[in-house]
């Protein structure tokens, strides 16, 4: 299952606070992330996304579950997608939101790599 770490990051409060849909293209793919959710409990977090790509549109939640001093990025099983290129972009997409919301914090564990780095610019 496709992941990232981002730790000595903040909490999921900070992120649900500074959130504004993302929106790529490039061709004929589309990447949205067009709204959060917060639990109530501020430990959980819904990002309700779509990848459109090759005319497929896929939604997907991306979940957020906040840790110590990390914030695990991974898609929610149940809405539990194909793994494509864009929805592997689409989670990237988020981790560089969280490392734009929280500058100090890094990439921890991943199977992401070469999405990180293309969100972001650099890791």
């Amino acid at each position: 299952m496709p992941h990232v770490v981002i730790e000595e990051a903040g909490d999921l409060q900070g992120l649900f606070q500074a959130f504004t849909p993302i929106i790529q293209r490039a061709g004929s793919t589309i990447l949205k992330v067009q709204e959060c959710y917060l639990a109530r409990s501020g430990k959980e977090a819904l990002l309700e996304s779509v990848a459109i790509e090759e005319g497929v549109a896929r939604t997907f939640f991306v979940q957020l579950k906040q840790h110590e001093k990390a914030i695990t990025v991974r898609l929610l099983p149940a809405t539990d997608p194909e793994k494509t290129v864009a929805v592997k972009r689409v989670m990237g997409l988020v981790a560089g939101f969280i490392r734009r919301v929280y500058p100090g914090s890094r990439y921890g564990k991943t199977n992401l790599q070469e999405y990180l780095e293309a969100a972001t610019g650099a890791v």
